[in-house]
């Protein structure tokens, strides 16, 4: 990224995404290669709004966020190009200490894996009252009260008693979301997710759906990565949908789930109901390197999908703010070949339930 992005800035305006991110890439370093992770990754989260970036495991959307405020491990990992501006400001290219400040304090992460999230030489509401003193929050017995009060926020029986035990005395779940008020103990105006409702059962996860859903009532905007489609049914304003490092599809959840327009996402949905239009993953070779990254498993794809960078953006007639990144969607194409071969789709409610 370029060494003097942080000297501009704008100011902030209740019209602007509180994020947007434009051509962002992160390269992934091994002894016999580098390759693209996040390959020119482009989208904006607004206050009080949930984005959800869907995907298969390894398409990039663990990285994309990591790539954020630089967590993401460098080396392996590095980022190479993009813009990042959040709350007025561009954050690519800023010094550590500058995104320390914003880290947990503004930025917050949820990780996957509450295990390695959290410190298990130290109780729970020690973690939690340093998550609120290291930002300069509050200390004492304020924090004290305030971190009984985090862990009630998220479902935690016995608060009082429990804010005293360590890690391994909570179940899995219970882990998730003492990782969960860990990352609100600073009142972050976003909160990146990843997938924190994976590893916890159906009524654990009702609660939390509920929990980040309160989230966005009191403003704060939420970045969450998921692979399971009613959870982004439950939560989602809109939707990114990631295949191998790039962005397929992107646009509001109501309009995505009715009229799924990328052959990619057209797969999510076939694997929802239990069907599958792509080839068996053994039987794939590496991701194209070029042209559509999706091209080699499409059943639509043509000469026109290969050679040059990913397929531009075109918008759907029906929406605006629906666009897919596919070439039978350009003026020179013929969208219907693909939207006439989709599957059943579903409303929201219908999958959320």
């Amino acid at each position: 990224m370029s060494s003097n992005a942080n000297s501009t800035t704008t100011s902030t305006r209740s019209n602007e995404p509180l994020l947007s991110v434009d051509g962002l890439r992160t390269f992934i370093e091994t002894e016999r290669e580098q390759f693209p992770a996040v390959d020119g990754v482009s989208f904006s989260v607004d206050r009080g709004e949930t984005v959800c970036i869907v995907g298969e495991s390894g398409s990039g959307k663990s990285v994309t966020c990591e790539s954020l405020t630089g967590i993401v491990p460098q080396p392996p990992a590095r980022i190479t190009d993009g813009q990042i501006t959040f709350d007025g400001k561009r954050i690519d290219g800023a010094s550590e200490r500058e995104l320390r400040s914003i880290r947990g304090d503004r930025i917050a992460h949820v990780f996957q894996n509450p295990q390695q999230a959290l410190d298990p030489v130290y109780t729970v509401g020690d973690q939690i009252v340093e998550a609120m003193t290291i930002h300069g929050q509050r200390s004492g017995t304020s924090a004290r009260e305030r971190a009984i009060s985090l862990l009630r926020k998220v479902g935690i029986p016995r608060a009082d008693d429990r804010i005293d035990e360590y890690p391994h005395e909570f179940s899995g779940g219970m882990r998730q979301r003492v990782a969960i008020a860990i990352a609100l103990a600073a009142d972050p105006d976003l909160l990146v997710a990843d997938e924190p409702t994976t590893a916890v059962d159906v009524t654990v996860q009702a609660k939390l759906i509920e929990l980040l859903r309160d989230l966005t009532d009191d403003d704060t905007a939420i970045l969450l990565i998921t692979h399971d489609l009613r959870v982004v049914a439950s939560l989602a304003d809109s939707v990114v949908v990631m295949y191998g490092g790039t962005i397929v599809e992107r646009g509001p959840v109501d309009t995505v789930f009715s009229t799924p327009a990328h052959p990619y996402t057209q797969a999510l949905f076939d694997s929802y109901d239990g069907l599958s239009r792509r080839n068996d993953r053994s039987a794939r070779g590496e991701l194209p390197s070029d042209g559509c990254r999706f091209r080699a498993e499409c059943p639509y794809a043509e000469p026109a999908c290969e050679g040059g960078d990913q397929p531009d953006f075109y918008t759907l007639d029906s929406d605006a703010d629906h666009s897919v990144s596919c070439v039978h969607f350009s003026p020179d194409g013929d969208p219907e070949r693909v939207l006439d071969a989709s599957t059943e789709v579903h409303s929201v409610s219908e999958v959320s339930r």
